[in-house]
């Protein structure tokens, strides 16, 4: 196996020019998104310029506090990218969903404990990019449990306080609402699982062998990423949602 082909920079920012083409689909059609494409690509590069520089930084003083320090920087930006995605005030939900992003977080990266040592596991090389490809998808399925969960408790508020009424307790009034948002935000995952390999080689795998890792290593690595991947999206989208929900119903069980 070799090492993935260098790529210059010239090569890179002429592949840019094909996005002109959806570019000019957008115009065609009346989207209005063009301003958007253009903001998100400069933003995607400027953050990867950056990512690139303390990534290197980072990876060579391998220092345990400062691997944790940044997982927390990525935690916290996940959540404020999700609460905003999900129209939630940060100051008012964030108390709920960083410690539901957080234990699901440790959960994971704990039980990767029976894959690797503690030496292994707390180095940058393999912390930082197992974390952040978690913390990705827990915003992904996040922004849809939450935006699922509040709009429909807003929306069927009459149907949660008849219930509350009848004799419900908070928690049994909202359960309904609360499976069709953690169904609506895990069942895509599930689909993903499933036609894994077969319709699609999913990113990590792919670039470790790009990279020039056996493809039986770079399968592993995939499977074991998977695992965690789902196990972060079920866990935290309940846990966000049910936390979040004390940040959504008052002391008098009223939304709020």
């Amino acid at each position: 196996m070799t090492h993935a082909l260098d790529i210059s920079l010239l090569s890179l920012s002429l592949f840019f020019l094909i996005l002109l083409v959806p570019a000019a689909i957008f115009r065609y059609l009346g989207l209005g998104l063009n301003r958007n494409l253009v903001i998100s690509f400069v933003r995607m590069g400027i953050q990867f310029s950056l990512v690139a520089v303390y990534l290197e930084y980072i990876f060579t003083l391998n220092s345990i506090a400062l691997n944790l320090a940044w997982i927390l920087v990525m935690l916290t930006a996940a959540n404020v990218s999700i609460l905003d995605r999900s129209g939630l005030a940060f100051r008012r939900f964030a108390v709920y969903t960083i410690p539901a992003h957080l234990l699901t977080l440790a959960g994971v990266l704990t039980a990767m404990l029976i894959v690797f040592d503690w030496e292994v596991l707390t180095r940058a090389q393999y912390l930082i990019p197992l974390a952040g490809m978690i913390l990705g998808n827990i915003l992904r399925t996040n922004v849809v449990a939450l935006d699922r969960f509040h709009t429909e408790l807003h929306r069927r508020e009459d149907e949660y306080i008849q219930a509350v009424f009848l004799g419900a307790s908070t928690r049994e009034a909202v359960l309904p609402i609360v499976r069709e948002a953690c169904r609506a935000a895990v069942a895509p995952q599930l689909a993903s699982v499933a036609t894994m390999g077969l319709v699609a080689l999913p990113g990590m795998m792919t670039g470790q062998i790009l990279g020039g890792s056996s493809p039986v290593v770079a399968i592993k690595y995939q499977v074991l990423i998977m695992v965690g991947i789902f196990f972060s999206a079920a866990v935290s989208v309940f846990l966000a949602v049910v936390f979040s929900m004390r940040g959504a119903v008052d002391g008098w069980g009223r939304v709020v």
